[in-house]
């Protein structure tokens, strides 16, 4: 019996211990998840519960001109964020009611969000209302005011179609990239969206503890912050008082003006008029002025440098030139015979020339823009060449500018034309239209300079682009952008001389004589493009000086008229303050020359010596 008890009492002991060494055994499984396998995971748990995580946004890049001028800038700007774990319906109310919104306002803004992370309220805060909220700041535990950038645009500095804006994320852009979130800023239009990731920086997180009331008890261990990285500095291909100059001369206009530098591509000047007071747009939009931005009936959002496109007129006449030309169809004593009207089927049309050009060669045909002759080399051509070296010339598609929302533009075909009319819904008529620039071709203003650079260069253009480098001031390096170049293959020089020559006579004797400049030859073409909804629309192309050209530009000012009329002027204007006011002064001041008065008397300009004094680069 008392063998048995020992035998229990040893059987008992046993379950005993091995229940003991169990339950450490368990224990210390528990305590190994949580302290060491666990370990990271539990101690920011804790932190959530006594640690606040703010995060620290970066200053915005500036942007500026290829001198260093600034044009876009930050300055602070306050605004109220909400705890949502801290915050009561006491708080909400006290809340809505000094910041001036609806209650439910912030109520949806942090619903479903029980944590302590930093929601956006509003921005753009009165001094008045920061200081009141400062004053109550104990009696709204939850609320912070913090400070941040906002876009500033020094007097004088417009040219939205350049810079864009910047405006708050929502929900659809914060779901594509889980770098920013609801209620940040980032750039929506322009340069400012082509370019956000370089110019917004890299956002940086400090810890604060707090205590039980959510206040703040100072930096937890300042080895755990991330500090933000400020965003690089965008410098850009003009200088800004040129591109000042040029919009002057657009007011009360509108139309585009497009100058591009032919050697490398890079934009010299770029208006488009009507536009608006980026300012207007610098903070918070409100729905006030966005709806009146928008049904502004002029237009001043739409970017009409590369988003409108316009039947391109007699300037798309040089495009059938070289077709004909390249393709040996004619050759350059082709004459045709203009009466002032052509007759195609029973349809009568009439040239700008009511009287008629009588006989007529192709190089006269060029200098006085004869529609008659046109009409009878396009049914000449025919559709298929017409349109295959209007591809060449990159027309039909975005020429790649960095700017967003670019138009390609439309270059009717065969295929196109039996799509949208049917094998017999059209006529020869349509080509005889399209060799003149009218029709259903449609170009924009950048693809124009585009075709004028191609013409100078000899059948090689440079992507345009603004963007010159980026600057990182931490680093205090210049990351400089590619010039991506392509080359038109199977046009001879021989046809690309007649063109220039052609254009140059444009000019100095022809329709475009109002764009010649003393002492500087310009080539150029002229064009009228017909408007079914009013008045014509005025074009001119051109490029200077005609042997080394600098500058390609195109010029649109739409219901203006005659070309040569109105459109050739402004392009001179341009020309004349590229050329005089920029380059000459400065060459004669470097050489010591004495001050000259007369044009025709001026040393030849050294151009890539004027080249490196105007953009300040060392490249």
């Amino acid at each position: 019996m008392n063998e048995l008890s020992r035998q229990q009492r040893k059987a008992r002991r046993l379950v005993f211990n091995i229940s003991v060494v169990f339950v450490f055994v368990i224990l210390y499984i528990g305590f190994f998840r949580i302290q060491v396998a666990g370990g990271e995971k539990y101690y920011e748990i804790s932190l959530d519960n006594s640690v606040r995580q703010l995060v620290q946004y970066p200053v915005r890049g500036t942007i500026r001109d290829i001198n260093g001028q600034i044009l876009v800038d930050d300055r602070p700007s306050f605004f109220v964020a909400v705890i949502p774990r801290q915050l009561t319906y006491k708080t909400i109310d006290t809340l809505a009611r000094i910041i001036s919104v609806d209650p439910e306002l912030i109520r949806e803004k942090i619903r479903g969000r029980r944590t302590y992370r930093p929601v956006y309220i509003k921005k753009d805060l009165k001094y008045a209302v920061i200081a009141e909220l400062e004053e109550r700041r104990l009696d709204l535990p939850g609320v912070l005011v913090e400070v941040e950038s906002k876009r500033f645009y020094p007097e004088g500095v417009y040219s939205p179609h350049i810079f864009g804006y910047i405006g708050e994320v929502d929900k659809s852009e914060a779901e594509k990239n889980s770098d920013i979130e609801a209620g940040e800023l980032i750039g929506k239009k322009g340069l400012e969206k082509k370019y956000d990731t370089s110019l917004r920086g890299t956002k940086g997180v400090y810890f604060v503890r707090v205590d039980a009331e959510g206040r703040d008890l100072g930096i937890i261990n300042p080895d755990r912050n991330i500090e933000a990285i400020s965003g690089m500095d965008l410098y850009l291909t003009l200088d800004y008082s040129f591109q000042q100059f040029a919009e002057s001369l657009m007011v009360d206009k509108r139309g585009a003006i497009v100058a591009l530098d032919p050697r490398n591509g890079r934009v010299i000047a770029f208006v488009s008029k009507p536009d608006y007071d980026p300012r207007l747009l610098s903070g918070k939009i409100s729905k006030e002025v966005w709806s009146k931005l928008q049904s502004d009936t002029t237009h001043p959002l739409y970017s009409r440098g590369i988003q409108s496109v316009y039947p391109p007129g007699s300037t798309y006449k040089l495009v059938a030139v070289i077709a004909a030309l390249q393709e040996g169809i004619i050759t350059p004593k082709w004459t045709a015979y203009c009466p002032g009207y052509f007759k195609l089927g029973r349809k009568t049309i009439h040239c700008w020339n009511a009287k008629g050009h009588g006989n007529i060669q192709l190089r006269e045909a060029i200098i006085k823009s004869c529609n008659v002759f046109f009409y009878q080399l396009g049914l000449k051509i025919g559709i298929e060449t017409w349109a295959k070296y209007s591809m060449m010339f990159l027309f039909g598609q975005p020429t790649g500018i960095d700017l967003p929302n670019e138009s390609r533009g439309l270059v009717p075909t065969y295929d196109y034309y039996i799509k949208k009319y049917g094998p017999n819904g059209w006529t020869r008529g349509n080509l005889a239209n399209l060799a003149i620039g009218q029709g259903e071709l449609l170009t924009t203003p950048l693809q124009m300079a585009q075709f004028a650079m191609f013409i100078a260069n000899k059948g090689v253009v440079h992507r345009p682009h603004l963007a010159h480098y980026l600057y990182n001031k931490d680093t205090q390096k210049r990351l400089f952008f590619p010039t991506e170049t392509n080359y038109i293959q199977g046009i001879s020089d021989d046809v690309y001389d007649f063109i220039r020559e052609g254009m140059k006579q444009v000019v100095a004797k022809g329709t475009g004589w109002l764009g010649s400049i003393p002492g500087i030859e310009v080539a150029g073409k002229t064009g009228t493009a017909q408007n079914p909804h009013g008045e014509d629309h005025a074009w001119f192309i051109a490029f200077a000086p005609y042997d080394d050209p600098v500058i390609a530009l195109a010029v649109i000012v739409e219901n203006g008229g005659g070309g040569g009329v109105v459109a050739a002027p402004i392009a001179r204007k341009c020309m004349e303050k590229f050329f005089y006011d920029r380059l000459l002064p400065r060459t004669y001041a470097i050489k010591d020359t004495i001050r000259l008065d007369s044009l025709e008397n001026l040393p030849p300009i050294d151009i890539e010596e004027v080249d490196r004094l105007r953009i300040g680069r060392s490249e």
